[in-house]
């Protein structure tokens, strides 16, 4: 005989347990039996008559209390002349939705409207109706439902916030939280930018180092004005064969 399950038994989700059955010569008595949280579940209790059989049995587990539950299968096969019983451990996990935050940018303006979904999903990425509490600093939504596992709200921001990090706090059922960032600053578009061109690799025989600097106003016209810069060899204790004045770090 042969009995098929999963690794992992996650509750508040359909299983199955399979059970496989070849040359039996005689009618048998079938049963498998699920002890879970100090109950016994009888899955399947059946007489066989077939030569050979194979059945698969659905069923479901209620949340647990604790995080991995002591849970055992037993499966029986008794006939005439045939009997043997086999009791094996399974590991049950309790369900958790996966929960994705996301905010239409990264960084707001004073006034600005800060618009954010929520997304819930099973351990298959299917959406999971759910209904958590939202929470976080400026505004809260309780027993928000989720519609095929999503939902997006917004909210203003008022015209001189407090500038900083705020944060977007998704409760779960469990108790668990999924927590998102965004920032709430004064953001000034550069007016110009500057950008250095130069080798990435120069050898002790190039006399000469061409460097490029270009700077560029938003509108695309070119910045007037002077550069400066240094060119620094760094030096390192470790593995060196230099000595005196070649072992010092230069900058010119």
């Amino acid at each position: 005989y042969m009995v098929l399950l999963p690794s992992e038994i996650y509750t508040d989700s359909p299983e199955k347990v399979c059970v496989q059955l070849t040359h039996l010569n005689e009618s048998v008595t079938l049963s498998a039996t699920l002890e879970y949280q100090g109950e016994n579940r009888s899955l399947i209790d059946d007489v066989v008559s077939e030569k050979d059989l194979f059945t698969c049995i659905p069923f479901s587990l209620p949340k647990s209390k604790s995080q991995s539950p002591d849970t055992f299968i037993t499966v029986m096969v008794k006939g005439a002349t045939l009997q043997f019983r086999s009791r094996k451990v399974v590991l049950v996990k309790n369900s958790e939705s996966l929960v994705f935050v996301q905010t239409d940018k990264p960084i707001y303006k004073p006034g600005q409207t800060v618009l954010f979904r929520i997304v819930s999903l099973d351990k298959d990425f299917r959406p999971l109706n759910e209904v958590d509490p939202k929470k976080n600093r400026l505004y809260q939504w309780t027993k928000a439902e989720l519609e095929m596992g999503f939902i997006q709200l917004s909210f203003n921001l008022t015209s001189e916030p407090m500038q900083g990090t705020y944060t977007v706090v998704a409760q779960k059922a469990s108790g668990k939280t999924v927590q998102h960032p965004f920032s709430v600053e004064e953001y000034v578009l550069p007016k110009f930018e500057v950008t250095v061109k130069m080798p990435k690799v120069i050898t002790i025989l190039d006399e000469k180092l061409k460097v490029t600097v270009r700077g560029l106003y938003t509108f695309g016209k070119p910045v007037p004005g002077l550069v400066s810069f240094r060119v620094c060899r760094k030096f390192e204790l470790r593995g060196t064969t230099c000595y005196g004045e070649e072992a010092k770090a230069v900058c010119d």
